[in-house]
């Protein structure tokens, strides 16, 4: 088994379709596939093989399709990083991963290359829209100047195809390995569950790079429909979004609920034909009512919620068409994925009571690379512990209520408080200091830090917050920072979080 063959499959199957639109461009499936396999021919003859770890870090474009084609075709593993990480933890994704090339774009090269500085086993870095120099690879021409790959590794079910790195609650990112099977599983039950009956025009903005991006591109070469394809958008901006949905007649969007608030409130939504607009699909965040009601009322479409991680390839459950839909719910399981609640003690509990969400089927991952204690503690039992809190009814809908874990979910983006404090605690004028999400009505949750002053320092919350984006990616420093003269915690010393949020 091996994952690229998804795609040589409905390449015979259905002939020379039309993939994807990208910047007004057109790409047909065989454009993809050659590319891919051109460049599968370019990473071989730089001595990447099966096994090998390759990053790769870009924004949206054809070329991230045609780079996991080619990386799996040699039996190889992508790790993706995403664009918007910072230089530090990038570094540790580069380095903890073991990876042997990365291939990149101009726009972040200063970036990868500061980053992957001294680590030896980085071999070679490839650069979209760059050009070849000293320590650099031209990513079109090492496609132009190779034969296309005719041979396919062949690879076992639970051999490593994708390794994607999650933050910790240690504040360390932990890499979730993810085989071909686990991924061939969920991508057929997700297309299962989706219920389509004809080809859309899917708009796609959130990460190719990531567990969206991978579920996504393997489940679109299972449609049966030719007439099935994609536009595609380097990232989100509201006003494009209404742009193309207009111009091609898109009739499915996926986004997370801050898109889909900033969609609501953008001006251009009453300037633009939306009218081909038919479902959505929403994750990553619970979903207010008034979001639902207020998007599915102005652009009068279907909203579906679903659930799920990296660590379960990702879809979990999702709400279909054609079955009711529960406000708040995020449907049921997938085909072949089981869900239960378990308490403290990982023991089930009944419909309707609150608990840990575990799952298990053969989407749930490998494990965490060079983690093994992680690995026991996340998988065990047989069950993968989510930490995240919920419940089921009696007809089996899940419903997600709160996180066990304190991460914080802005914008779409997974964020844990300890990888902040981590950082803040560099500052000589931080003796203590705890992190939390606050609400936030465009981002879902906002960023807020509780500080108690080394004695003898002083820093103002302007100062902090700007050491803060010095240090970290931006998008994850606090906005607000609170000075205390302490940190309420319990009798063993832990800092009692729940205390904090009394006084947003």
């Amino acid at each position: 088994m091996n994952l690229v063959t998804l795609g040589d499959d409905r390449l015979k199957r259905m002939g020379d379709t039309r993939t994807v639109v990208f910047e007004g461009e057109s790409f047909t499936a065989s454009q993809i596939n050659a590319m891919g396999r051109r460049l599968a021919g370019g990473l071989k003859s730089l001595g990447i093989g099966r096994g090998d770890h390759v990053v790769v870090s870009l924004s949206n474009s054809p070329e991230v399709f045609a780079c996991f084609a080619a990386i799996w075709r040699l039996g190889a593993v992508i790790v993706p990083i995403m664009f918007l990480l910072g230089e530090h933890e990038s570094r540790y994704i580069l380095d903890h991963s073991d990876a042997k090339a990365v291939i990149t774009s101009a726009d972040l090269i200063e970036k990868i290359q500061n980053a992957a500085a001294g680590i030896d086993h980085i071999q070679h870095i490839i650069v979209l829209g760059g050009e070849a120099r000293e320590n650099q690879l031209d990513f079109h021409g090492l496609v132009e100047n190779n034969p296309p790959l005719r041979e396919t590794a062949e690879m076992q079910e639970d051999d490593v195809a994708l390794m994607i790195y999650t933050s910790g609650t240690t504040g360390r990112p932990k890499g979730v390995m993810l085989s071909h099977n686990n991924l061939y599983q969920n991508a057929l039950a997700s297309w299962e569950a989706a219920g389509a009956t004809r080809g859309d025009m899917t708009l796609l903005c959130l990460p190719l790079a990531h567990s969206f991006g991978v579920v996504t591109m393997n489940s679109g070469s299972l449609s049966p429909f030719k007439e099935s394809s994609a536009v595609l958008m380097r990232w989100f901006d509201p006003e494009e979004v209404f742009r193309l949905i207009e111009k091609y007649r898109v009739t499915q969007f996926i986004g997370v609920p801050t898109m889909y608030q900033l969609l609501i409130n953008h001006p251009a939504g009453d300037t633009y034909d939306t009218s081909s607009l038919e479902r959505c699909t929403i994750s990553a965040a619970p979903v207010s009512a008034e979001l639902y009601r207020a998007f599915t009322t102005k652009f009068d479409c279907e909203m579906y919620e679903g659930y799920g991680l990296t660590e379960a390839s990702p879809t979990v459950a999702l709400c279909r068409r054609g079955m009711p839909i529960k406000q708040g719910s995020t449907g049921l399981p997938i085909p072949g994925v089981e869900v239960k609640i378990f308490d403290a003690s990982d023991r089930e509990l009944p419909p309707g009571e609150q608990g840990e969400i575990v799952v298990k089927g053969p989407n749930v991952m490998l494990g965490y690379y060079k983690n093994p204690e992680e690995t026991a503690a996340a998988l065990r039992g047989g069950w993968l512990h989510t930490g995240d809190a919920g419940y089921l009814d009696e007809e089996g809908y899940l419903f997600i209520t709160d996180r066990f874990k304190d991460m914080i979910i802005k914008g779409g983006y997974n964020i844990y408080p300890s990888e902040i404090e981590g950082y803040l605690e560099q500052h000589p004028a931080v003796g203590e200091v705890a992190v939390i999400g606050v609400p936030d009505e465009k981002y879902g949750e906002d960023i807020m830090a509780f500080i108690v002053r080394t004695p003898g320092q002083d820093i103002d919350a302007a100062g902090l917050i700007e050491f803060a984006r010095s240090r970290m990616t931006p998008y994850k420093a606090p906005s607000r920072v609170q000075f205390v003269e302490g940190l309420p915690k319990s009798l063993v010393g832990k800092v009692l979080k729940k205390e904090l949020r009394k006084f947003v």
